[in-house]
């Protein structure tokens, strides 16, 4: 029904026969024609590529959002806007909250290279709802007559067609700025690579871990006495139920054994070497893919890794794109822009917390009403926390060097 909505607002419509549609389908979830090994619900069935999807589509849904209007050198809150203030702070639309409409444009992202979200206003230009789009099987249309661009989406079996200008657009990675390239993309080789070892160790395990091989029989034999000792040694060696059980071979035949061997297959079944190529290519660090040895210390600077190299790419991204087409353009001249707080990603524990609402007290950054604000506490009674503080063994230089030091 939501995308229904947003589609009853779009440009146009185009139908499309249904093997037109499959093409469509299986150039999103296949890649090299291979969709059996690298297909979406495949590969998120895969830990670390699961994982990766997991952080990074939670940690954009966790991010508040706050209106904010630099005037001169100061930055207030935004007022002026309590359409933007429910939308994205208490419902973005009839089916969901905002952090789940954030949550499943990341995941589109993530997947497909982009995640969209259609804008519906009303007849003065107020935002209504915020709809996201799967984004499977997008396409990116120009007209070359008139210079004019559309995005084409597929919506309850139609190609539907939606201005930029009505779209929150926002890419896992892109080399152009109109099509957008996502983790199955960019790890295309990985993510087979890894899916076709779990395949394989399902195989070995449900076939009581033995391998497959060759039977040598001293004799000559025709098609049904070579068929019989095949089907013969498959019931034999495909069951769990023979598992550690012996073989016996009759006089003159013998069986070589081929494929891995075991220390190969305790090397294929850690699978490490993936998560490490998972954490490259969307910037986690390996420890959050429950991978790696590193110390609490250790993990603490990753973490900050993590928030700098993965995630503030994208939210630097998601601020822009998300003030430009959410703000008139009078608001953005007056200042106005959009603050994802990365902060509530790094709270960390008490201790932790404490030490850096003291740093901040001290040094006159912050007061103490807007430390307990971040700590979802009421303001010191009679005004008293809208103080600023200072150390006094803190100077400029000028003073230090005129000797006015108290």
């Amino acid at each position: 029904m939501i995308a229904s909505k947003a589609a009853a607002q779009s440009v146009s419509y185009e139908a499309v026969d249904y093997d037109e549609f499959l093409q469509r389908i299986a150039r999103v979830f296949s890649l090299d024609n291979d969709a059996d090994e690298i297909a979406v619900s495949n590969a998120e069935r895969l830990s670390p590529v699961a994982a990766a999807h997991r952080i990074l589509t939670n940690s954009m849904s966790l991010l508040p959002i706050a209106l904010r209007r630099r005037a001169g050198g100061e930055r207030q809150e935004l007022t002026t806007r309590p359409d933007l203030d429910y939308v994205l702070h208490s419902r973005m639309n009839d089916a969901m909250s905002p952090a789940m409409g954030k949550k499943i444009m990341m995941s589109q992202a993530f997947w497909h290279g982009l995640g969209a979200a259609y804008i519906e206003r009303d007849a003065v230009g107020r935002v209504k709802e915020l709809i996201p789009l799967q984004t499977a099987g997008y396409q990116y249309l120009k007209d070359r007559e008139t210079g004019q661009s559309w995005y084409a989406f597929t919506v309850d079996d139609m190609v539907r067609k939606f201005q930029p200008g009505d779209l929150l657009l926002c890419f896992f990675e892109s080399y152009d700025g109109k099509w957008g390239r996502g983790v199955l993309d960019l790890a295309r080789e990985t993510v087979a690579t890894d899916r076709a070892a779990q395949k394989y160790l399902r195989k070995f395990y449900a076939g009581g871990g033995r391998l497959s091989g060759i039977i040598e029989i001293d004799t000559d034999a025709d098609r049904n006495t070579r068929a019989k000792v095949r089907d013969a040694f498959n019931e034999y060696a495909s069951s769990m139920d023979n598992a550690y059980k012996v073989a016996v071979l009759d006089k003159g035949m013998k069986f070589t054994s081929l494929g891995v061997t075991q220390s190969e297959m305790q090397f294929i079944e850690s699978r490490s070497f993936s998560v490490e190529e998972i954490a490259r290519f969307t910037g986690i660090p390996e420890f959050m893919l429950q991978s790696g040895k590193q110390s609490y210390n250790s993990n603490e600077q990753q973490q900050l890794v993590f928030v700098t190299n993965a995630l503030v790419p994208h939210v630097t991204m998601w601020e822009q794109e998300w003030a430009y087409k959410l703000y008139t353009d009078a608001e953005l001249r007056d200042g106005c822009y959009m603050r994802f707080n990365v902060s509530a990603l790094m709270r960390g524990d008490d201790a932790t917390r404490s030490k850096f609402y003291q740093t901040m007290v001290y040094s006159g950054i912050l007061n103490p009403d807007e430390c307990r604000a971040m700590e979802e506490r009421n303001a010191i009674p009679g005004g008293a926390g809208q103080r600023f503080f200072i150390t006094k063994n803190l100077d400029t230089i000028d003073h230090i060097v005129q000797g006015e030091v108290k």
